[in-house]
């Protein structure tokens, strides 16, 4: 999977969830949000579409955890902050924020 396949995606991921990525906020819907207002020229329901083609693209979780973590540059590990669900199940929680935070803008 190329990075270029998911480019607003790899831009959350690598600016906001990288190894350091509690200096950019507290929690990953602070990580969002920040993203959202800082990145004036994203289309939050263009990045709430690529998580989506992500999830279809990559149907299992072990492939889908490898493949986001690995190559989207992705360091925030959202299982224990959801209890324990899987990176899917985060997924959607993250692309339905987005897309709330679409239809606010």
């Amino acid at each position: 999977m190329p990075e270029s396949s998911y480019p607003h995606l790899g831009q959350l991921f690598g600016a906001y969830m990288h190894q350091d990525w509690g200096s950019e906020g507290k929690d990953w819907p602070d990580l969002v949000r920040n993203f959202a207002n800082s990145e004036t020229t994203v289309d939050l329901s263009g990045v709430a579409s690529e998580i989506d083609r992500l999830l279809t693209d990559f149907p299992d979780d072990p492939a889908l955890c490898d493949q986001v973590y690995r190559v989207l540059g992705c360091y925030y590990d959202p299982r224990p902050d959801i209890g324990g669900p899987s990176v899917r199940m985060w997924l959607m929680q993250v692309a339905g924020f987005l897309r709330a935070g679409a239809e606010r803008a």
